[in-house]
């Protein structure tokens, strides 16, 4: 190996090992990949107001409302600031997806059905018998390749 290879390798490996350490494990919750950091501080901020326009809701609707309707107007202000708490946070907790369009051929095709364990010439015989989503497929392009990978099993 030559002087100006070892350079290579040693920067890549330094480059591997900084990003593993800035890399940060994220949680899986509904299918979706999110920050434990960033969950901790939308629970607290969303609990935070929510109860906070609750109870100033207790201390200020009793010199307002009468004392009957005080629970209720104030139950109400909680909502507000639920709603007001996923307003900040939408703000502040941005989706940091990266979504990847590929051509759908037969090939993601059928990884896709043994992905889902399906059968695609039972899948085939379903889109055949409904007229709507033959239709759809036929428009979107993709019923010859829904015919030849139920064709593909046949054999």
């Amino acid at each position: 190996m030559t002087q100006n290879q070892m350079k290579v390798d040693e920067t890549s490996e330094k480059l591997t090992v900084e990003n593993n350490k800035g890399n940060k494990p994220y949680l899986e919750i509904l299918g979706d990949t999110i920050k434990p950091n960033s969950l901790l501080l939308a629970i607290l901020l969303s609990a935070g107001t929510s109860l906070g326009c609750y109870n100033i809701g207790l201390w200020l609707f009793p010199s307002i409302a009468s004392e009957n309707m005080v629970a209720s107007y104030s139950l109400l202000l909680g909502i507000t600031g639920s709603v007001l708490s996923l307003i900040i946070c939408s703000i502040l907790f941005k989706p940091h997806r990266i979504l990847i369009e590929e051509e759908t051929s037969a090939e993601n095709m059928r990884q896709v059905f043994e992905d889902l364990q399906l059968d695609p010439l039972e899948e085939l015989a379903l889109i055949e018998n409904d007229p709507v989503t033959k239709k759809e497929l036929e428009e979107l392009g993709m019923l010859n390749s829904f015919r030849a990978l139920g064709g593909e099993q046949k054999k």
